[in-house]
């Protein structure tokens, strides 16, 4: 004890050095104990957003009728294909109707027809979804398309004859010359 004493009065901090390096070795001792450790990594996790996207196969006029006479028709078809990811809910509207003559507006007389045929590849019975006046179309609910679907629709405008054949004048005279352009818009809405 006279020697700790004697130590402690020569150089104190020699002593608590020493006693702290003894603690800490200690500590180090209790702390490393006898634990098991195990680790693992998951890395490089991505996750990508799906998209929604449709092609059509006629970015242009889907018809392109010229000299329409009262009783006759013209078609045109358009193949949509949903070329995204998930399945989609389609529809189709107008827009952008455009009557040369306000007065007698070709687009109330005319006769629209708007069938689905089905695949392009394998036709089906044709399904119609819209038939009225084109001008009077607007939202048309369509078919749910899976990933890679395509349906082909065809179009078909009518001039319905109004008039009287036996007749000098007929009411389709009031359309003489006129002409109507639409816009048709189709959107897919992912299911």
């Amino acid at each position: 004890m006279q020697r700790i004493s004697a130590l402690w009065h020569e150089s104190p901090l020699k002593i608590v050095s020493a006693l702290f390096v003894l603690s800490l070795a200690a500590m180090m001792a209790v702390a490393s104990g006898a634990s098991f450790t195990s680790t693992t990594a998951n890395a490089g996790n991505i996750v990508t957003a799906g998209t929604m996207s449709h092609s059509n196969s006629k970015p242009g006029a889907i018809l392109n009728v010229s000299g329409l006479k009262p009783g006759a028709s013209q078609s045109g078809t358009v193949d949509i294909t949903n070329t995204g990811d998930g399945a989609g809910v389609f529809s189709l509207s107008k827009s952008g109707v455009v009557n040369s003559d306000a007065t007698n507006p070709l687009a109330s007389k005319l006769d629209l027809v708007i069938e689905d045929l089905g695949p392009p590849a394998a036709p089906i019975a044709p399904s119609v979804e819209y038939t009225g006046k084109l001008g009077a179309m607007g939202t048309t609910a369509l078919a749910t398309f899976a990933p890679g679907a395509a349906h082909r629709y065809k179009f078909t405008v009518t001039f319905p004859d109004g008039g009287i054949p036996s007749g000098p004048t007929t009411d389709d005279n009031a359309y003489k010359g006129d002409n109507v352009t639409v816009d048709y818009n189709w959107e897919s809405v992912s299911n």
